[in-house]
C-alpha cells in the first residue's frame, strides 16, 4: 500500500530490511447561463490529489476504466486527449456525445492559471476555465479545473499527480453532473455524481456506489460571483453552504466568510484585495484562504490540512506551464517517530502506546474487538492501546468452507477484491489443496503471496484480478490478492489499515486479518516466524486505525481511517517486550504454486 512509504522505499526484494534509519480565453460572460453560478477555485482540489497519494495512491484502471463513464457528459473538441475525461477505446457515451456551442468569441471563457508551491518550492500548477457545450439538442456549461503537481517518495522518481474537475450546468445554473479523475503513474481515481430530481447518485469507474436525496441547493464550490452580485462580499459577512463531496458520496457543509481587504503581495506585486476563508469538514478537514478581486478572480491560495499546506498564485500560462525541476518531498509528512527506535521490530510481542494529538473520539474509534489490539486508559486528551502478536493454535482453527452468518460478508466478492474470478478461483484452490484446516489454509496462502509477490512500489492500488496478472506490487496489492485468494477457497477475510515499525519510524501501512475462528492478523509482506514450530505471527508494532472490505467503499473507509491522523498523531511507546527467537519468514518452499 503505498502509504507505507518506508516500507517500500527500503524494502525492493523479498525478506525483511526493517532496522535501518531512513534518510532524511476571453472575459466576457455568457448571458444565456446565469453565470453567478461560477464560484471560487475548487478548495479541494489539489489537496484531494495530495490526500489519495498518501492514503491510496490511486486506485488502479480495471475498476476505474471499465464502462467508464457511463453515460458520460463529453467534449468533442477544444481540448486535448490528456485534458479531458476519456471513456476506453470501443465505449461509446450511453446519452451521446457533447459538443461545443458557435458562441463567439471562442468557447473558453474565464481562464486562468497558477502556480502551486509546497514551502516555497513551485510543484506544479492550476488551470481553469469554463465553456458551453451541448448534449442531445440542450446547452450546458462546462466548468473545467485542474491540477497536476510533482512530488517524490523518500528521495524516489519524482510523481506527477494529476486531477481534473468538470462540474456542468444546466440552463437554468443547476449543476446537473460532477466528474473527477485522479492520475498517477498512470493509475486512475474517477468519481462521477449524476443530479437527478430529488437524487444524486454516485459511480465510482462507472459503477454506481451510493444514491442520496437532496433538497436544498448545493453547488459544486462556493458560488462566489453570485455573492459578488448580491454585494454580499462584505467584511463580516458568512454562510454555510452546501458542497457536493464525491469522495465521500454525500453533501457536506462549508463555511465560507469574508475576512476584509488587505494588501497583498503576489509575485513582487502589491494588490488590494478581499480576503475569504472556507473551512470544509470533509473526509479530510480543509481550511482555504483566497485572496480575490471585485471581478471574483482569485490571485493567491492557502490550502491547509492536517498534513500539508500549499500556497497557489495566479501566473500568465507560459510561468504555470514552466516545468518543475524536482518533486517536493512528500513521504517524511505522513511518518510518524516514536520515543524509542525498535532495532527488530518483527521480535516485538507487545507493546504499550501513549497515543495523542488528535480528537479522542478519533482514537477511541479504532478497532478494540479482539485481543490484538486493547484499550487500556483513556485520559483527556491521550489513550493508552496495548497491541500483542498472538500465537493461533491451529488446533482451535475452523474447518473450511466457513459459513457462519456472522462473517458472511467477507467471503462475498467485491468491486477491488474478486474472489470469484476464475483464475483466482484456479490459483487459490491450488495453493490449499485438499487442507481443510482453516488457519493452516490462510498460512499456505500467505507464504504463497509473500514468495510470488514481486515488489514495484510504482503500483497504484490495483485490484485482486490485475495483481493475480501480473503479480507486483506493494502492502495493498499483497493484502487485496490474499483476501481475494482467502475468500476464494471460503476463508472470511478483510483489510486492517494503520501502521507499523520499519526503519526506526512507524509508516502507514495495510494487513490482512483472516477469520480462523477468531479474527486473526496475518502479513504475507512481513511473516515472522515463531518458536519451535515456526508457528506464522504478525508483530505487535502493527497498529490498527480501521477496517475494510475491498468493496466499493474502499477509498472512503481507508481516508477516514486516516483522516485527522496524518501528521497529527503523537506516538509515545511506554514500554514493549520482545522474543529474540522470533525471525522473518524468507525461506522458499519448492512446493509453492507457481
Amino acid at each position: 500500500m503505498k502509504i507505507g512509504t518506508i516500507i517500500k522505499k527500503r524494502n525492493k526484494v523479498r525478506g525483511f530490511n526493517r532496522d535501518q534509519e531512513p534518510g532524511e480565453k476571453g472575459e466576457e460572460q455568457s448571458q444565456f447561463f446565469l453565470w453567478r453560478k461560477w464560484g471560487a477555485y475548487p478548495f479541494s482540489l489539489c489537496c484531494r490529489g495530495v490526500f489519495i497519494l498518501l492514503i491510496l495512491t490511486g486506485i488502479t484502471s480495471p475498476v476505474a476504466s471499465e464502462n467508464w463513464l457511463r453515460g458520460s457528459i463529453l467534449p468533442s473538441a477544444g481540448l486535448s486527449p490528456k485534458t479531458i475525461f476519456c471513456l476506453p477505446a470501443g465505449i461509446a457515451p450511453y446519452f451521446g456525445q457533447l459538443r461545443e456551442t458557435k458562441e463567439e468569441p471562442g468557447s473558453i471563457r474565464d481562464e486562468s492559471w497558477m502556480g502551486i508551491y509546497i514551502k516555497n518550492q513551485k510543484v506544479g500548477y492550476a488551470h481553469r476555465y469554463r465553456r458551453l457545450v451541448s448534449w442531445k439538442g440542450s446547452e450546458y456549461e462546462e466548468h473545467f479545473s485542474e491540477s497536476i503537481i510533482k512530488v517524490s517518495r523518500l528521495g524516489g522518481t519524482p510523481l506527477n499527480i494529476e486531477t481534473r474537475q468538470s462540474a456542468f450546468y444546466n440552463k437554468e445554473g443547476q449543476l446537473k453532473r460532477l466528474l473527477v479523475e485522479t492520475t498517477m503513474s498512470g493509475d486512475k481515481i474517477q468519481l462521477e455524481a449524476v443530479v437527478e430530481p430529488q437524487k444524486i447518485i454516485f459511480y465510482l469507474g462507472g459503477q454506481k456506489i451510493k444514491e442520496i436525496p437532496w433538497e436544498k441547493e448545493f453547488y459544486a464550490e462556493i458560488p462566489v460571483k453570485k455573492l459578488l452580485a448580491e454585494g454580499k462580499i462584505q467584511p463580516g459577512f458568512s454562510q454555510d453552504f452546501l458542497i457536493i463531496d464525491p469522495l465521500s458520496y454525500s453533501l457536506k457543509i462549508s463555511r465560507f466568510e469574508v475576512l476584509g481587504w488587505e494588501e497583498v503581495l503576489i509575485l513582487g506585486r502589491k494588490k488590494t484585495l478581499w480576503h475569504t476563508r472556507t473551512k470544509v469538514e470533509t473526509i479530510i478537514p480543509v481550511t482555504v484562504d483566497d485572496w480575490l478581486d471585485e471581478e471574483g478572480r482569485v490571485w493567491k491560495s492557502i490550502n491547509q490540512s492536517a498534513f500539508l499546506t500549499m500556497t497557489s498564485l495566479r501566473q500568465s500560462r507560459e510561468e504555470a506551464l514552466r516545468p518543475v525541476a524536482s518533486g517536493f518531498e512528500l513521504a517524511y509528512s505522513s511518518l510518524i517517530r516514536a520515543n524509542i527506535v525498535l532495532a527488530n521490530p518483527h521480535q516485538v510481542t507487545q507493546v504499550r502506546f501513549r497515543l495523542s494529538g488528535v480528537p479522542l473520539e478519533k482514537l477511541l474509534a479504532f478497532p478494540f474487538d479482539d485481543d490484538s489490539q486493547q484499550l487500556m486508559k483513556v485520559g483527556q486528551d491521550f489513550v493508552v492501546i496495548q497491541t500483542n502478536s498472538l500465537v493461533f493454535d491451529e488446533r482451535r482453527a475452523l474447518i473450511l468452507p466457513i459459513t457462519d452468518e456472522e462473517v458472511k460478508e467477507f467471503l462475498q466478492p467485491t468491486t477491488f477484491c474478486q474472489a470469484d474470478d476464475p483464475e483466482i478461483q484456479r490459483v487459490a484452490h491450488q495453493i490449499v489443496g485438499s487442507e481443510q484446516n482453516a488457519w493452516r489454509a490462510a498460512k499456505k496462502i500467505a507464504r504463497w503471496v509473500n514468495q510470488s509477490m514481486t515488489p514495484n512500489y510504482d503500483v497504484g492500488f490495483a485490484t485482486a484480478k490485475e495483481v493475480i496478472r501480473n503479480r507486483q506490487g506493494d502492502c495493498s496489492e499483497h493484502t487485496v490478492l490474499m483476501v481475494a485468494l482467502c475468500r476464494a477457497v471460503g476463508l472470511p477475510a478483510r483489510a486492517a489499515v494503520g501502521i507499523m515499525s520499519s526503519g526506526g519510524v512507524f509508516a502507514y501501512h495495510m494487513w490482512p486479518e483472516v477469520y480462523v475462528g477468531r479474527w486473526v492478523n496475518l502479513d504475507p509482506k512481513w511473516l515472522v516466524v515463531a518458536g519451535p514450530e515456526e508457528e506464522l505471527v504478525t508483530d505487535a508494532t502493527h497498529l490498527k486505525f480501521g477496517r475494510s472490505r475491498l468493496d466499493e467503499d474502499l477509498f472512503q473507509e481507508m481516508a477516514q481511517s486516516v483522516a485527522e491522523i496524518i501528521g497529527q498523531l503523537k506516538l509515545e511507546i511506554i514500554d514493549y517486550h520482545s522474543d529474540p527467537a522470533r525471525q522473518p519468514w524468507v525461506k522458499v518452499n519448492e512446493h509453492l504454486v507457481n
